[in-house]
């Protein structure tokens, strides 16, 4: 199976996204966003063969971690197909990202992939290379004529996210930041 750790937007930017994501899926078919909720990886998926001893893990992280700020401002591209909430780089927040890979690598045995780490780029995926290239140019157009997104909220709630597959992810676990 596999799993990985995100941050859970907080109401305003979760609804927000889902918007967006709605209207992508309605007006150009880019329909994956919805299969997962709205979030901002801090590892990215990994497989497991049992969950518990990772519920252990970010139970016992989220007691050591205070709560902080994040930023979501503008849209960005991986290319070809992602289009995604912009995180504003925060030192922070990379630390966290890059205490868990240490945890894992130490605890577990669990490396990073090549896009995590130092090099970390931090977004809220709002969809993915699910249509033909002309209906992903008419989407990113969309977006920026319509929104200038900028959100600033409170990193406050971990998730344990559980690949379905074709079906998506789901939180199999929340937990809130208590130091």
């Amino acid at each position: 199976m596999r799993i990985g750790f995100a941050i859970l937007l907080d109401d305003e930017s979760h609804n927000f996204a889902r918007k967006l994501e709605l209207e992508l899926c309605h007006n150009f078919g880019l329909c994956w966003g919805l299969k997962q909720s709205p979030h901002i990886t801090i590892k990215a998926s990994f497989v497991v063969d049992d969950l518990e001893p990772f519920f252990v893990y970010i139970d016992s992280l989220a007691k050591e971690v205070s709560p902080f700020d994040v930023v979501l401002d503008g849209f960005s591209y991986f290319e070809p197909k992602v289009i995604f909430l912009d995180v504003k780089e925060n030192p922070l927040l990379k630390n966290l990202h890059l205490r868990i890979l240490n945890d894992l690598k130490a605890k577990f045995n669990i490396e990073p992939n090549e896009f995590e780490g130092e090099n970390v780029k931090f977004h809220s995926t709002l969809a993915l290379e699910d249509v033909a290239d002309d209906k992903f140019k008419d989407a990113k157009e969309y977006l920026l004529e319509k929104y200038k997104p900028r959100f600033k909220f409170r990193a406050k709630t971990l998730g344990v996210f559980y690949d379905l597959g074709e079906a998506g992810w789901v939180i199999v676990r929340r937990i809130n930041l208590k130091f």
